[in-house]
């Protein structure tokens, strides 16, 4: 392998990697602030000092789910390369919408019914489970919650 393509190739792998890792990122954080109530001021003390688990857990699934579902356009990207930039991107675009509505649909689904019978909202129900309680547990069924519409959306979608 000549320099050349192997300076290409560790620029591709770079650029990749934060194309991957810049929105899982942002999606991660906006899912702790907005479901799971933690301040961003907060988060390096719910991780450091009180240990919360969930909230790691949060950013393993969601880099997880989104790092299958990007790495479609890396993995096999003929079909997308045949189409133009702003379609392929469509598409992917459509792929993340379609699984954030169905993780949304599946959460409020199986987390409203445990909140009602608490009397909770699932937003609240959440919190004190996740956050306060520490349930590393029902962060994984989340996660699992999350991971099935982004599987889906990878083999059928793109």
């Amino acid at each position: 392998m000549n320099p050349t393509d192997f300076l290409t190739l560790i620029l591709t792998e770079i650029g990749w990697n934060l194309a991957v890792w810049m929105p899982t990122t942002l999606l991660s954080l906006l899912f702790i602030r907005s479901v799971l109530g933690v301040p961003m001021r907060e988060l390096v003390a719910e991780i450091e000092d009180r240990q919360t688990a969930a909230i790691g857990a949060v950013f393993f699934w969601a880099s997880l789910g989104f790092a299958l579902l990007f790495s479609r356009l890396v993995a096999d990207p003929t079909p997308m390369t045949e189409l133009p930039w702003r379609e392929a991107f469509g598409w992917l675009g459509l792929a993340v919408g379609l699984s954030l509505v169905l993780f949304s649909v599946g959460v409020w689904a199986v987390f409203g019914t445990l909140a009602r019978r608490r009397g909770e909202s699932v937003s609240a129900y959440l919190r004190r489970e996740l956050v306060t309680e520490h349930n590393l547990a029902l962060s994984f069924v989340l996660g699992a919650l999350f991971l099935v519409p982004v599987v889906v959306a990878y083999h059928v979608t793109l």
